[in-house]
């Protein structure tokens, strides 16, 4: 295994091949998308000229896609009935290399399907369809015997209960004989975690409104993390879980452990997320991360993170391990993702924090621009330093520059503690940062005072925007320019010497 000082790389080093059975609910998560332009004669209702349908895995299938797109092997059990819903979610599963084998059919049930119709981005209706009653003794007999077969196999459970049917008092009991023979650690997603105290799980996921009705508590519109930071002995009575992550949506997650409390874990705020499923990729990837050696505290970073993902994207979706391991590399100051750049900024901007933004090539790092990156900072409370590449550097200073690659440019500025982050920049046609600027829309522009009478293209836009532009004076006798002067220099005085 590659060695690393990273905490974060470290515990996704071990995700590989962590064995975790899923027990649950199986949803088919349906998307119609159309468009609307007329209202239906017959009652005043819009009519959606239907153009596209997406398939994807709901429920307890889309807690399994989470797990294995994080690399673990899966196994999925679960009951469903012998119709069109049903072997569609069998062959989605089979495509990602997930166990299906302990798949049962029940010929009186349905398999459950949600279907959402849109049309552009708003959603119309959703409307479900399939059985919600209680699986037969017979079928629940079916399943324990399934799970005790592979129980031994396994290195946690996943219990997905949506209380579509399958998770019985009859099964529950099961596991609990099963778990007294093994113990295995379990991992539980449910409206009512009561039912799962006699399996003491090592994980839960309470939401706000069943941490209220667990707690007999009435809502808050503000400052629920002062409300809810209280109830730890409360939600460890019922559930007896070792680790309890409540979540509280904006408004980041508390944990408890053992009924005590441990910490609040923030979160970036998104505009308009699309929060379907993501729930379950932060209990999977949370489970992942204890599994592999994580601590509470970086298991819960690792699983917000994942779920920051699933939220910007559109429909039910998962995180894999190669997005989840680019938020946590080795140089966590460096952004690329467009999309965690947007989400970051709204965050700071809602903290009413000053966004400084200035750029350069800082090909050989000196005292110069030391104290000019120093007191850009000064401007603000978040400095964001945008990055000129290798290739708009050649273009900028030509073919022999620069003299250090922009791996090695970003592996010094990340040393230097008043700079926040790093974006590189550059493209053929467009070497200015104008680009970066329009995205991050910052309070405090700066350039060095050499730029103060040159022309800035991307001064009219930053007035357009209120952004203040700032000018630092320079250091004298100080550029990168002078350095590679220097250097020059003293090598031909040193060849000279040697050849004399």
């Amino acid at each position: 295994m590659k060695s690393t000082s990273n905490p974060y790389q470290q515990i996704l080093n071990n995700f590989k091949n962590k064995k975790v059975l899923v027990i649950g609910d199986l949803i088919l998560d349906r998307y119609l998308q159309g468009n609307c332009s007329r209202v239906a004669p017959e009652a005043s209702v819009p009519v959606i000229d239907l153009n596209s349908q997406r398939d994807c895995l709901g429920g307890a299938a889309n807690v399994a896609a989470n797990l294995r797109a994080l690399g673990a092997e899966v196994s999925l059990c679960s009951v469903i009935g012998s119709d069109e819903h049903g072997n569609c979610l069998i062959k989605m599963l089979r495509d990602l290399d997930i166990n299906t084998d302990l798949i049962l059919n029940e010929s009186e049930r349905t398999t459950l399907c949600k279907t959402r119709v849109s049309s552009s981005t708003q959603l119309i209706v959703r409307y479900d369809e399939g059985s919600i009653h209680p699986i037969t003794t017979a079928t629940c007999t079916q399943m324990i015997a399934a799970i005790t077969a592979v129980f031994a196999q396994v290195d946690a459970i996943f219990i997905s209960d949506y209380e579509k049917g399958v998770i019985t008092g009859d099964l529950i009991s099961g596991l609990e004989r099963i778990n007294q023979r093994n113990k295995k650690v379990f991992a539980v997603d449910a409206r009512n975690y009561t039912l799962y105290a006699t399996l003491e799980p090592e994980l839960i996921k309470p939401n706000y409104l069943e941490a209220l009705t667990l707690c007999q508590s009435k809502p808050v519109a503000r400052n629920r993390f002062e409300q809810v930071n209280n109830w730890g002995e409360c939600l460890y009575k019922h559930s007896k879980a070792k680790n309890i992550l409540l979540s509280m949506d904006e408004d980041g997650v508390c944990c408890f452990e053992k009924g005590r409390f441990s910490f609040h874990h923030l979160v970036q705020k998104v505009a308009n997320p699309q929060v379907s499923g993501a729930g379950d990729t932060f209990l999977a990837t949370a489970l992942m991360a204890l599994l592999s050696g994580g601590d509470i505290s970086c298991s819960t970073a690792l699983a917000a993170s994942a779920a920051s993902v699933v939220i910007n994207k559109p429909h039910t979706a998962v995180c894999t391990f190669k997005e989840l391991e680019g938020n946590f590399s080795e140089r966590p100051k460096l952004l690329l993702n467009k999309t965690k750049i947007k989400a970051l900024i709204e965050n700071y901007k809602t903290q009413g924090k000053r966004i400084v933004f200035t750029n350069g090539c800082f090909d050989i790092l000196h005292s110069g621009h030391v104290s000019y990156l120093k007191g850009s900072k000064a401007e603000g409370d978040i400095l964001i330093v945008g990055l000129n590449n290798d290739e708009s550097i050649k273009r900028l200073k030509g073919l022999q520059r620069p003299i250090n690659s922009l791996d090695d440019r970003i592996e010094v500025l990340s040393e230097l503690s008043c700079i926040d982050h790093i974006i590189p920049f550059g493209k053929t046609g467009d070497d200015t940062p104008v680009p970066l600027l329009k995205q991050i829309r910052p309070h405090v522009f700066v350039k060095g005072g050499d730029y103060r009478h040159k022309f800035l293209p991307e001064e009219k836009m930053l007035r357009d925007i209120g952004c203040k532009i700032v000018f630092l004076p320079t250091v004298a006798n100080r550029s990168t320019t002078d350095v590679i002067s220097k250097i020059k220099q003293n090598l031909t005085l040193f060849n000279t010497n040697t050849l004399n």
